[in-house]
Parts: C-alpha cells; sequence; structure tokens
C-alpha cells in the first residue's frame, strides 16, 4: 500500500466514524451521492484541462454542501493526484458526517 492510499484511508475512516452513530436517510445518501459525483466530474474536468478547478465548479446555496465542494476543492488542491473516484468518495464521506443534524 503506498502512502496515498494510506492517507485516503485514513481519511476516509476519520471521516466516516462519526456519521456511523446515526442512521443516515436516503435522501441525505442521495444529496450526498450527488454532489460528491458532480463535483468530483467538475474538478477533474478542470485539472485535466489545465484550468483552476474553483472558478469551475458552481456553488450551490446550501452552507452545508457548499462545505462540503469547499473540503473537495481542498483535497485537490493539496493532492492533485486524487481520482474522480477518489474525490468523490472523500465528498461523499465527508458530506455524510457533517449532514445537519435536521437531515
Amino acid at each position: 500500500m503506498n502512502r496515498h492510499d494510506v492517507v485516503v484511508a485514513l481519511l476516509l475512516g476519520f471521516l466516516a466514524g462519526p456519521a456511523a452513530a446515526q442512521e443516515v436517510s436516503e435522501g441525505v445518501k442521495r444529496t450526498c451521492r450527488s454532489i460528491a459525483d458532480q463535483t468530483a466530474r467538475t474538478i477533474a474536468y478542470a485539472v485535466r484541462a489545465n484550468i483552476d478547478p474553483a472558478t469551475q465548479v458552481q456553488r450551490v446555496p446550501d452552507s452545508w454542501l457548499e462545505g462540503v465542494q469547499a473540503h473537495m476543492l481542498l483535497a485537490a488542491s493539496r493532492a492533485p493526484h486524487l481520482t474522480e473516484a477518489e474525490l468523490a468518495a472523500l465528498g461523499y464521506s465527508y458530506c455524510v458526517s457533517r449532514r445537519p443534524t435536521d437531515r
């Protein structure tokens, strides 16, 4: 296992930990999957096109989901070798773990 794999595994495990204690609704899972996949696709496209990903991600008007996008953009800037699938998994995990208590 290389260093990159270890870092991703630790991040996913750390971020998923608190969410495991509470049941996650199907609506939250769908929302998180959608925003994580869309954002990862946009970031991956921008990286391939040598465009700043932050200028390409269309911000959502929800602070929870905007935080997910910001987290994914930060991860992509610090680890440009992350694949689209890895970014989506990271975003999904973060989204679920940071969901508002009323959702």
